[in-house]
């Protein structure tokens, strides 16, 4: 009995271990990604780049961090619900047999 408790405490632990440094690595996503636009805002406050170029970098920056994020969940989460594949469709007006 003992053995079986000191195995799903290490399972556990192990776990834990795996959660906390996949946390980590999203928080340190977030880190960087709100670092990059203080730079952005910066250089736009102080006249470096004009609206549409700081307007276009944030967009990118958004889509590259939406796209990590989402890649980094999932191998964190699993993918989450299955595609039911394709669902019937009621057709408009025809025959009816």
């Amino acid at each position: 009995m003992k053995q079986v408790f000191n195995f799903a405490a290490l399972l556990f632990a192990g776990l834990l271990l795996t959660g906390c440094a996949t946390d980590k690595e999203l928080r340190k996503l977030e880190s960087a990604y709100q670092a990059q636009l203080g730079e952005y805002a910066a250089a736009l406050k102080s006249g470096e780049i004009t609206k549409a170029e700081h307007d276009k970098k944030v967009t990118q920056l958004n889509g590259r961090y939406g796209r990590r994020r989402a890649m980094m969940e999932r191998d964190i989460y699993g993918s989450g619900i299955k595609s039911p594949g394709r669902r019937p469709t009621v057709g408009r007006g025809g025959r009816r047999y």
